[in-house]
């Protein structure tokens, strides 16, 4: 097959990580892949696994952006030169394109849905969902059911998945203390930490809340945020206002997610609101970290409450808090939800097992349709 997955940029995220473990695992597959993006930090990664990456300025938030408009014809045109069997679409901006191109240049069209969307008059006027679609999540595929009216059988509920393989190694005490100097995290101290996006949905504000009445019980605590964003000046003044200073470490965001997760005891992800799944979830299970989460989308599809981690009411730091000691004080506890933790994500959150159920949905869309690329 050959295959053209769309998504707006590959800067580190959710969806560019989902993106490039894609498109790596179905070149491995033997199928001819090529991505269209407007670029970013995880480009060279698809260029040594030699998938094809076209640059397209599709970096808007408007469906009605005259780039979108550019975009459509020359990906069209692209489309029709390289022989494409199916454009596959991961956000909505490349819905959109995805949907004109099926059109203009004749080829099958499928999209992901990594999240949730509101009926606003540009999904109304133009659903762009594709002959399939994929959920990354059971509360996903409820969504677009339910809310959307979707036919069942048109959409795939496909989990997210990662290269389990990368995660599972266990380091020394010797190496976590020589990562915490890199990171300036102090050697003697239990860390908790966040990976995300600083956007108002990602609860960091809350979990600061919540870090203050662990501090209160165990002082020795610092709490590590990975990312970068918008809102990420009014969280650091947040830290500064309530005089933490010293037990909140700000780490750039990483293209490698493995050494930053090494240094944490306890992995937090607290999203205020909505959250389709988490991909980074997903690393620190298998990397063999508990995790304290709130209870919202399809985070339960993960994390099983008192099993391999803790689910809590979202926007309550005062539930944060006994979770979190619980884990830092009792070792066998820590140790059964560790390794609880990896077992799932072995079973139901690998790579593999990710791009075999979009290989056969990719077939399924295909049908008896002859592949271009013959194959």
């Amino acid at each position: 097959m050959k295959i053209l997955l769309l998504t707006t940029h590959l800067n580190i995220g959710g969806i560019s990580t989902y993106t490039v473990s894609l498109a790596k695992a179905m070149k491995a597959r033997g199928h001819e892949i090529f991505v269209a993006s407007n670029g970013g930090m995880l480009v060279p990664e698809l260029t040594q696994a030699g998938v094809s990456h076209i640059k397209i300025d599709i970096l808007t938030k408007s469906e009605l952006s005259p780039k979108v408009f550019r975009a459509i014809f020359e990906i069209s045109k692209m489309a029709r030169k390289l022989g494409i069997d199916i454009v596959h679409s991961q956000t909505r901006i490349t819905q959109v394109i995805g949907f004109f191109v099926s059109k203009l240049a004749g080829v099958h069209f499928v999209t992901t849905c990594h999240g949730f969307f509101n009926k606003n008059i540009g999904r109304l006027m133009l659903p762009s969902w594709g002959e399939k679609v994929i959920a990354i999540s059971d509360a996903v595929k409820e969504n677009l059911v339910s809310y959307f009216s979707l036919d069942k059988g048109r959409v795939s509920l496909i989990y997210n998945g990662i290269e389990v393989q990368k995660f599972l190694r266990d380091f020394s005490e010797e190496e976590k203390d020589k990562l915490k100097d890199r990171f300036g995290i102090k050697r003697d101290y239990s860390v908790i930490g966040m990976i995300a996006r600083f956007t108002p949905d990602k609860g960091h504000d809350a979990l600061l809340r919540g870090l203050a009445g662990i501090l209160k019980q165990k002082p020795n605590v610092q709490l590590v945020f990975a990312g970068d964003g918008a809102e990420k000046e009014a969280i650091e003044n947040l830290v500064q206002k309530m005089g933490i200073s010293d037990n909140v470490v700000f780490v750039k965001p990483q293209l490698n997610t493995i050494n930053v997760l090494a240094v944490m005891d306890v992995f937090m992800f607290t999203p205020a609101r909505r959250e389709g799944m988490g991909l980074v979830l997903l690393e620190a299970l298998a990397s063999g970290k508990p995790c304290v989460a709130t209870d919202v989308g399809g985070i339960s599809s993960v994390i099983e409450n008192n099993v391999n981690g803790f689910l809590v009411t979202p926007s309550r730091p005062e539930l944060l808090i006994e979770p979190v000691l619980r884990l830092l004080k009792d070792k066998e506890l820590y140790r059964s939800m560790s390794q609880a933790g990896r077992e799932i994500v072995i079973k139901k959150f690998s790579i593999n097992g990710m791009a075999d159920r979009t290989e056969n949905m990719y077939k399924e869309v295909l049908g008896g349709w002859r592949v271009k690329g013959g194959g």
